[in-house]
């Protein structure tokens, strides 16, 4: 899914060998490989031993809050405000008082039922590292001009026609459009990716619910399972080359090096068809996955694309095994991931567009 050329034959019985040695590693190591790995950190063939299933559910934010300017790191006594105060974030997906007549008041299609607790901030102010105010760096001229465009195809209007994204302390459901959000619901194309059940993009930051993957390896290979949109990469480690500039991806093109006890994994090659945060078919990926213990991967990430942001910048947070947070593997209990089964019983998008016809009917004075 996702390519703009035909790819070799060659690559694509690479990718079937692939897929098949995971199944036999999934099937004869099954959920404890984070247990195993903890007891000799390496796999047979001498790899560092990244296996197992992954929470990538930090509550802290990307951006660091303007109320935080100038601070990095948070007291022990902030940390427990804040924590109290992220996971209280999902209790209020029930509230429709805030706003009467807009989304958030009678739209919110998925209230607290539907989200998990959300994982505990770090005591850092923002995910964003680098640059040292913990935001993201300056967008270039090129790249307002190029994200107005892209918008005006979609009919976005408001802060979803901006790079920028929402500004701080802005209500859901005052951006206007079809639902707003300030999106247009004249065709399933002007609707984000996610909600088309096509693609997230990389890479994929903590928030909202399916925030897990699953790391299997084979030799020479590393194999990365997303729950949400239920992706897999499949990536060789063997040195060869990126594919040619004209190959585009959803997810890009991806390539595994290791440098000491680290997983280093860099990705070029993205569509323009989608974007993050602004950058699109120019964005250079490079995540790094180390083994701190157990339970924990640190995981990082720096991205680049000179015309998208002044400079490139970083991120970094932990991972926590979804054994250490099930309590282990018990005979009886098995922490394990589900299939994202997105388009079965999804009426979200008929019911945007439909509803985007009505108001249509309405607005022209027909019934019908």
């Amino acid at each position: 899914m996702g390519h703009r050329a035909v790819v070799s034959i060659r690559l694509l019985a690479g990718v079937f060998v692939v897929v098949g040695l995971t199944a036999a590693l999934v099937s004869g190591q099954g959920q404890t490989s984070a247990t195993d790995a903890s007891m000799s950190g390496l796999t047979p063939w001498g790899d560092p031993d990244l296996q197992g299933i992954w929470a990538n559910d930090v509550s802290t934010p990307l951006q660091r809050p303007s109320r935080f300017e100038g601070q990095s790191e948070l007291t022990n006594e902030e940390l427990s405000s804040f924590t109290a105060e992220r996971q209280q974030s999902r209790e209020n997906r029930d509230r429709r008082d805030f706003e009467p007549g807009t989304v958030t008041d009678v739209g919110r299609a998925y209230n607290a039922h539907w989200f998990p607790v959300p994982g505990d901030p770090i005591d850092r102010t923002s995910l964003i590292v680098d640059p040292p105010n913990g935001r993201i760096p300056t967008f270039t001229p090129e790249a307002f001009e190029r994200f107005s465009t892209w918008a005006a195809t979609k009919g976005r209007t408001g802060s979803a026609a901006s790079p920028l994204g929402r500004p701080e302390g802005q209500v859901d459901g005052k951006e206007g459009g079809v639902d707003g959000r300030g999106q247009r619901g004249d065709h399933p194309e002007d609707r984000r990716m996610s909600e088309r059940c096509i693609v997230s993009s990389l890479p994929k930051l903590p928030g909202g619910y399916n925030n897990h993957f699953q790391i299997v390896q084979a030799p020479g290979y590393i194999v990365i399972e997303h729950e949400m949109q239920h992706h897999v990469r499949v990536i060789p480690l063997d040195g060869r080359p990126h594919l040619p500039q004209g190959v585009r991806q959803w997810m890009g093109d991806s390539r595994g090096r290791w440098e000491g006890e680290s997983l280093v994994i860099e990705t070029t090659n993205f569509s323009d068809k989608t974007h993050f945060r602004g950058s699109f078919d120019g964005l250079h990926l490079v995540e790094r996955f180390t083994r701190v213990d157990a339970k924990t991967v640190n995981y990082e990430f720096t991205v680049e694309d000179s015309t998208t942001w002044e400079q490139p910048w970083s991120a970094s947070y932990p991972l926590r095994s979804l054994d250490s947070l099930m309590d282990g593997v018990d005979g009886m209990q098995i922490p394990q991931m589900f299939e994202y089964a997105c388009h079965e019983g999804n009426y979200g998008l008929t019911g945007q567009l439909a509803g985007s016809r009505a108001v249509d009917r309405a607005e022209s004075g027909r019934t019908r």
